[in-house]
C-alpha cells in the first residue's frame, strides 16, 4: 500500500467511527496504550519522574483516582478526604487492599473547623459545600441536589500530622477536588501547599457552583505565582447538551531553578 492508500484508508476510517458514534451514540477509538492515551498512566509516571511519594487526595469521591494511581505502579502513601458518607463507605472499602492508602475519617477540608452544610447531589461526585447552578442541573439530573447534611470541617494544616506524621519530610502531590470549593481548601492548607512539589486542580472553565471564588483565570493566576509549571491537562466535565467544557484537571509541578 502507498502512501496515498495509505492517508485515504485513514480518513475513510475516521468518517466511518464519526458516523457510527453518530448513530449509535457510541465512542470508537482505539490507540495504543501509551500516556498520551491514557490520564491515569500519565500522571503515575510523572509521579515517578518528580519522586512523589505522599498523595493527598481531597475529594476523593469513592477512590478512582487513588486506586488508578496503584493500579499504574504508585507505591507511595495516599491520603484521602472524602466528607460524603455513601461515596466514605465505598471509599474505605475499596482502600482496604492497599496498604499505604489511608482513608481519614469523614470530614470536609476548608478553611476552618467546626460544622458546615453539605449538599448530596444524586451522582455524588458533584456533591459540595456549594449549591450547584440551577441553569445547570436542569439538563444535568444527576447534579440536583437531594439532600443536605451537617458534616464537620477541618483545615488540611490541623489534621495532617494526624495521617502524615513526617509529612515535612515527604515529597507532595496536593490534590484538590472539590466541586467550587478550592479556595476555601487552599486557605486553610497554606503550610501543606508550600511544601508540595506538585499541584493536581480542578479549573473551572465555566462556573458551574454559586459563589466559587476561583475562575479560570483566576485560577491559574493563583498556580503561576505558586511558583508551579503545567505538566498535563484533562478535559473532565462537559455539558452534554451544547459540547461545552465546564471543567479541566490540570497537574503542575514546582521545578528546582538552575
Amino acid at each position: 500500500m502507498n502512501l496515498l492508500q495509505s492517508i485515504l484508508g485513514s480518513k475513510i476510517l475516521e468518517r466511518t467511527k464519526r458516523r457510527l458514534g453518530k448513530l449509535t451514540g457510541l465512542h470508537l477509538k482505539l490507540k495504543r496504550f501509551t500516556a498520551s492515551a491514557s490520564e491515569p498512566l500519565r500522571i503515575a509516571m510523572l509521579l515517578k519522574e518528580q519522586g512523589v511519594d505522599l498523595v493527598i487526595d481531597i475529594g476523593a469521591n469513592t477512590g478512582q483516582f487513588a486506586e488508578s494511581l496503584y493500579d499504574f505502579g504508585y507505591r507511595g502513601r495516599t491520603i484521602s478526604f472524602e466528607p460524603v458518607s455513601e461515596a466514605h463507605r465505598e471509599i474505605s472499602a475499596r482502600s482496604a487492599a492497599y496498604p499505604q492508602w489511608i482513608v481519614a475519617e469523614r470530614m470536609a477540608i476548608g478553611e476552618k473547623d467546626g460544622e458546615i452544610e453539605f449538599h448530596i447531589t444524586d451522582d455524588t461526585q458533584f456533591s459540595s459545600v456549594l449549591p450547584i447552578e440551577e441553569s445547570f442541573s436542569a439538563h444535568n439530573t444527576k447534579s440536583a441536589i437531594v439532600k443536605k447534611e451537617l458534616l464537620p470541617i477541618r483545615q488540611l494544616d490541623h489534621v495532617i500530622e494526624q495521617y502524615a506524621p513526617d509529612w515535612e519530610a515527604a515529597t507532595i502531590l496536593l490534590k484538590i477536588d472539590t466541586q467550587g470549593y478550592e479556595q476555601q481548601v487552599i486557605s486553610g492548607a497554606q503550610k501543606v501547599l508550600a511544601k508540595a512539589k506538585g499541584l493536581k486542580i480542578e479549573i473551572p472553565v465555566y462556573k458551574i457552583y454559586q459563589h466559587a471564588q476561583l475562575g479560570f483565570y483566576e485560577t491559574l493566576h493563583f498556580i503561576e505565582q505558586e511558583g508551579f509549571q503545567p505538566f498535563s491537562f484533562h478535559v473532565e466535565g462537559v455539558d452534554l447538551p451544547t459540547g461545552r467544557v465546564n471543567t479541566i484537571d490540570g497537574l503542575f509541578f514546582r521545578m528546582e531553578k538552575e
